[in-house]
């Protein structure tokens, strides 16, 4: 897993994340709509948790993690009501005008939810057990790439002197990317790395769909 996480790390760094959030940061409003895009992406994250996971496989882990993304998603809100100068004006719903390039960002995360789920194709897996899967593989991949954005992020805030910090959501998604990793190797069959590769390589796609939209909301 480590050796995905440098990959991920390396691909952030390629795509010119710190510099792309170093633009952003210097402008409060701009940055209180990217925090609001993040909050939004929290939001689905927990929503399609929600309608993927079935009774008999949503345990107390399970519920604790829709609980953390739900938080993350008001946590997030908070913050870009902070940098906001303490208004919500312009962020109060997560509508498009109201984010930064936000409905690349939902896409980002039906994207890889949508490649996930292809990629199981093949593997004769019947309702609920595919969406247990998916929900794992897709969460898998979204985790890996969260382990590498948020430190950047985290950096980009201690350069801008902003106002919160987004070290406790990284400390969660750690916790949650040790419990799908854990949860991928019981669920997918012999030979499952070539899946989880494919699932990694998809995400990266939408990944730098998503950063290439933020770039261009700036111009």
């Amino acid at each position: 897993m480590e050796t995905l996480l440098q990959e991920a790390r390396r691909q952030t760094s390629d795509a010119g994340v710190g510099a792309l959030l170093d633009r952003i940061l210097a402008e409060p409003r701009l940055h209180a709509r990217l925090i609001n895009s993040l909050s939004r992406m929290e939001y689905v994250g927990a929503r399609k948790m929600v309608k993927a996971r079935h009774i008999d496989s949503l345990d107390n882990a399970g519920m604790q993690h829709l609980l953390e993304e739900v938080g993350h998603a008001l946590r997030l809100k908070r913050a870009a009501i902070k940098v906001n100068g303490g208004s919500d004006e312009g962020i109060e719903t997560y509508a498009t005008e109201h984010t930064l390039a936000g409905d690349a960002g939902e896409g980002y995360l039906q994207g890889v939810d949508r490649g996930c789920e292809g990629l199981l194709t093949g593997l004769g897996l019947s309702e609920p057990k595919r969406s247990e899967v998916n929900y794992v593989l897709s969460s898998l991949a979204i985790e890996v790439r969260a382990e590498a954005f948020y430190p950047v992020y985290e950096e980009a805030l201690q350069r801008a002197g902003a106002p919160f910090s987004v070290r406790s959501i990284l400390s969660d998604e750690l916790r949650h990317l040790e419990e799908m990793t854990t949860a991928i190797a019981e669920h997918l069959p012999e030979g499952g790395e070539a899946i989880i590769e494919a699932a990694l390589k998809l995400e990266d796609q939408c990944f730098r769909r998503w950063i290439s939209a933020l770039r261009d909301s700036l111009d």
